[in-house]
């Protein structure tokens, strides 16, 4: 029996790192009506694959911030003796007029 793979695959099982190789990307083009333009990865050009780097980086920063700020908001929290039950904004809210 034949075992049928393509290039892709193949840079897949290649390394660990290659593995998480998606299918396709977002270009960071809009299309016609304002979503998001996708690729086939074995369509994509060396420059296509940099700007996807880009886009990605950028999801990537933005999703650092949302979890940096929700870490803050659950430290400032605890900090004002927050229980797990508790409003969480209201009780960050507590602390940061006490620190006024």
């Amino acid at each position: 029996m034949f075992k049928t793979t393509t290039p892709l695959q193949r840079l897949r099982e290649s390394s660990y790192s290659m593995a998480d190789l998606p299918d396709s990307f977002r270009t960071g083009e809009l299309g016609e009506y304002g979503q998001p333009l996708s690729k086939a990865i074995t369509d994509a050009t060396v420059d296509d694959v940099a700007f996807a780097i880009q886009v990605l980086g950028d999801e990537a920063d933005a999703i650092f911030r949302r979890v940096s700020a929700m870490k803050q908001l659950h430290d400032r929290a605890r900090r004002s003796a927050a229980r797990g039950a508790d409003l969480a904004v209201e009780a960050a809210v507590r602390f940061e007029e006490r620190r006024k």
